[in-house]
């Protein structure tokens, strides 16, 4: 491990980034300990096991940390760089884009559209299949090597690997993502309705669900409900709704607005929630007004690294100046949390927990749904860690589709602990989005064949005769990966 060490001699804490040369969250981390207070002069300890990428990065804090008593520490290894941890980021993905891009067109080819790809269906469950080994393997290395730091998760799907987390390790851990990143969130729906955003403070939202399945069940403003108005500004939004290009962003507004009016409660992240409902799949025999969902654009996700690198390589060229990067670049999900463990400024953040030790009641959080499930919540956070905040109670019909991906979740976890195929199918089966057994079991047939020499081998069907796969043929589509 190379390390760049400071003459400063004061107690600082150190945080691991695991993927370090993560689209949404090296940069930033850099960033963060050049201007929040709690990471100033802290140790910074990148791990990455693509070296050009790490060599990229370390060179990148060194630039831009230079005049600090930032400690920079560079390895391949995670091992080495957990010792003393405090915080630990998990934000990585092996080959994310190859094996999103396989698993969203071959879930599209049986009627799978998946606009995310990264949590539900074929698609989320492959990459939990792939990543959650790395993830526990961490968890298990950091019991021994730094057992009071924390784990904090930002791969996905995190709900799953949350779960998986809390079940089959001891760390302290919780998930994020930057879906609802504070005050941003209020300041949306402040801006959605035509109000100040100096009644920040006189906002009261509760917002709670499944990581990607979030939905905001009430919303007041000075004391006064404004969940109707918040509705009203989606349905207002959806008129002459165009194609915006981009599949996580095509006709949010209409099918916000659509799912609000069904259920009573607004989806406050539509750009994965629609994937969690085969109304949008385009297989109905009377259509929405809108076109089927499109499938994930792994080509703009692929040219946005490219990009990243570039900028990266100008900075540490000289081509644009470090200038550029203070005032271009921001903090992240992550780094502002781990800025309020450390200072305790009172913020409190959306995080991903498990339903109980409510902050602020004697009840759980969100009351209808069990102590063990893994939501996403309002949390009052200091050195402690986080707490949520109460919710409420999940609308009858919501409250079962809650529970249904939290099983689902739940069962890719335990076929990957157990090694059993069989609920590995069950777990598919039961996706919302899945029309048959037998499309579950060719799904994974066909992604195992295109992924075995990153997948285990119990994931390989012992069927030799190929039944499955016979009849998910007779009902398969057109092949078809950008939709409308």
């Amino acid at each position: 491990m190379v390390a760049f060490v400071s003459n400063n001699s004061m107690k600082k804490p150190k945080v691991v980034i695991v993927g370090a040369g993560s689209l949404f969250f090296g940069r930033q981390a850099i960033w963060a300990v050049a201007h929040l207070p709690g990471l100033k002069d802290c140790t910074l300890s990148f791990v990455d096991t693509n070296p050009v990428h790490l060599d990229k990065m370390t060179r990148l804090a060194e630039l831009v940390l230079k005049n600090t008593d930032t400690v920079i520490e560079s390895t391949g290894d995670y091992r080495e760089a957990l010792p003393g941890a405090d915080f630990v980021v998990l934000s990585f993905a092996h080959n994310n884009s190859h094996y999103r891009r396989i698993e969203c067109e071959v879930g599209a080819r049986y009627g799978v559209r998946s606009c995310s790809g990264d949590t539900i269906g074929p698609a989320g469950i492959f990459h939990t299949l792939r990543e959650f080994p790395a993830i526990l393997d961490i968890a298990h290395a950091m019991e021994s090597l730094c057992p009071e730091a924390w784990l904090i998760n930002y791969v996905n799907p995190a709900a799953t690997m949350g779960i998986g987390l809390v079940r089959h390790s001891k760390v302290k851990s919780f998930a994020l993502c930057d879906t609802h990143h504070m005050p941003a969130k209020k300041e949306s729906y402040l801006k959605l309705i035509g109000e100040d955003l100096d009644k920040m403070d006189e906002f009261d939202m509760r917002i709670a669900g499944v990581n990607h399945f979030t939905w905001m069940l009430k919303a007041e403003l000075g004391g006064r409900d404004i969940l109707s108005d918040i509705k009203e500004a989606f349905r207002r939004d959806a008129v002459g709704e165009k194609d915006g290009g981009y599949a996580k962003g095509r006709f949010n507004n209409y099918i916000t607005a659509h799912l609000a009016d069904v259920f009573g409660a607004v989806p406050t992240c539509t750009g994965h929630t629609k994937e969690y409902f085969p109304y949008y799949q385009g297989r109905a025999a009377i259509q929405e007004e809108i076109p089927p969902l499109a499938v994930f654009d792994c080509d703009e996700r692929e040219e946005w690294t490219r990009t990243m690198w570039e900028e990266v390589d100008a900075y540490l060229s000289g081509k644009k100046p470090l200038s550029e990067f203070h005032e271009k670049m921001h903090s992240d999900h992550a780094t502002d949390v781990i800025n309020t463990m450390i200072v305790e400024d009172g913020r409190s953040y959306f995080i991903n927990r498990v339903n109980s030790d409510c902050v602020d009641s004697d009840g759980l959080p969100v009351g209808n749904l069990p102590e063990s499930a893994y939501l996403e919540m309002e949390c009052v956070v200091d050195s402690n860690g986080p707490r949520p905040k109460a919710v409420g109670e999940f609308p009858l019909g919501l409250r079962s589709q809650q529970m249904l991906i939290l099983d689902i979740h739940e069962l890719t976890i335990e076929a990957i602990m157990t090694q059993d195929r069989d609920l590995l199918v069950r777990a598919l089966s039961m996706d919302p989005i899945v029309n048959s057994i037998a499309t579950a079991q060719t799904l994974i047939d066909e992604i195992y064949e295109r992924e075995q020499e990153v997948l285990p081998a119990w994931v390989k069907s012992c069927d030799n005769s190929r039944e499955g796969e016979e009849v998910a043929t007779e009902r398969r589509v057109d092949p078809v990966v950008k939709m409308y």
